[in-house]
């Protein structure tokens, strides 16, 4: 039976004549240590596995008392650890350590998180997981990752509706807390008996209306926007996007536009995607006369703005707000309505939600049976996207089509 325990070993002085503390694995008549940090200045300070004879004796077996939980605890996770040697056993118990280094608090793994995430690009990831951590610290403040329960989780739930946050800002900010605490279970630095969101259920906020109609987006492709150039690069970037089958702009400023043929790795899903990362589409002939405008020597968009990405987002988005005003659109003019409004679109006149999914960059469900026996091919995405288009150019051959559908969906409930 493995055993851990304290132990001094008098013949291992470190070169200033000092003691290490050190905790002892033995398992299958062999015997190995890990080396606590803890220094005793003679052995006569060491009785019956305690410190003794020292002013700070008290402090230092309560911590030693902690450093030996921490191994016991993990070794009870270890399934049949009767069977490893202690040599095993011992690069068991530590990996946790070298994954965690100087994390202690929660916070602090969610700090080197958001770092990992800026050196994978996903700046924009990062920052909103750098707000969630201020609401988060704003509600419970430094929390060691012990600590991390669904007591913690319930009452920061709490907080955030007594503020008054919506039910969309605490799903997302929620679900990077539930997504980091799955990350630490993965890392070893983190063991639940009852994982903390077993009982709080993420919020399902009401889908925002920022999707427009078929007259309203006939009114931005038809519109003359000459004398405006906040105009014209708002409709610019809108079109962009809704004829790419509804592409980020994250997406759109890292693709060569130089080729005939569009392929990208979503930069926001393609760090977990499983499979399917690549999203391929033909480029379609009504995006050249606005490529051509922007198109760089490396092939990508040169917008002609010395503006971070994020102030370039935002400067795009409050030129959308002045297109909506300026042509009458009633709903919240985005850059995300142009994926909202493919997608919608799309599904009015009947395109198979895996092909949308497809389009989108979005990961096809693979809980469904089906769809883990078909795969939709770059062909089809360009064949739906061409249907989409023809739709905008002429709703009326659709009408009828559309009508039919609706009633016969109207049948089927």
């Amino acid at each position: 039976m493995a055993t851990i325990s304290l132990a001094v070993l008098s013949a291992r002085p470190t070169s200033d004549s000092k003691y290490p503390i050190q905790v002892r694995i033995a398992s299958k008549r062999q015997k190995v240590y890990i080396k606590t940090s803890y220094l005793l200045d003679d052995l006569s300070q060491w009785h019956d596995g305690k410190v003794v004879a020292r002013n700070d004796a008290a402090m230092m077996n309560k911590r030693l008392i902690y450093e030996l939980k921490k191994y016991s605890d993990r070794l009870k996770f270890i399934e049949n650890s009767d069977c490893y040697t202690a040599t095993q056993l011992r690069f068991l118990l530590t990996q946790e350590d070298r994954v965690s280094r100087n994390i202690i608090t929660f916070n602090d793994f969610f700090r080197q998180r958001m770092k990992d995430f800026e050196e994978e690009g996903r700046n924009s990831y990062a920052k909103m997981h750098a707000d969630t951590l201020r609401v988060f610290e704003m509600s419970e403040g430094e929390i060691p990752l012990p600590g991390m329960n669904h007591t913690i989780i319930d009452h920061f739930n709490r907080y955030m509706i007594k503020k008054g946050y919506s039910d969309g800002n605490r799903q997302m900010r929620l679900c990077h807390i539930k997504a980091r605490i799955n990350d630490a279970i993965k890392n070893g630095l983190l063991k639940f008996e009852i994982h903390p969101f077993a009982y709080t259920k993420l919020p399902t906020p009401e889908p925002k209306d920022l999707d427009i109609s078929i007259t309203e987006f006939r009114r931005i492709v038809n519109a003359d926007l000459s004398k405006s150039k906040r105009l014209t690069l708002a409709r610019d970037m809108f079109l962009l996007s809704f004829y790419l089958g509804g592409i980020n702009f994250a997406d759109i400023v890292r693709v060569d536009f130089s080729t005939t043929e569009l392929s990208y790795v979503r930069q926001k899903s393609g760090a977990h995607k499983r499979k399917d990362k690549t999203t391929k589409l033909s480029i379609p002939d009504e995006i050249l006369p606005i490529t051509s405008k922007y198109i760089g020597d490396d092939g990508k968009l040169n917008l002609g703005y010395n503006y971070t990405y994020h102030n370039l987002c935002s400067y795009i988005n409050s030129c959308l707000k002045l297109l909506a005003k300026e042509l009458n659109i009633r709903n919240n003019l985005t850059f995300y309505s142009a994926r909202k409004t493919f997608a919608q679109f799309a599904s009015e006149i009947g395109i198979p939600y895996p092909i949308i999914e497809y389009c989108l960059g979005h990961s096809i469900k693979t809980g469904i049976t089906i769809n883990s026996y078909v795969k939709v091919k770059p062909n089809q995405a360009d064949s739906a996207i061409r249907r989409v288009i023809e739709y905008t150019k002429n709703p009326d051959v659709f009408k009828e089509y559309i009508n039919l559908r609706a009633q016969m969906q109207m049948m089927m409930m």
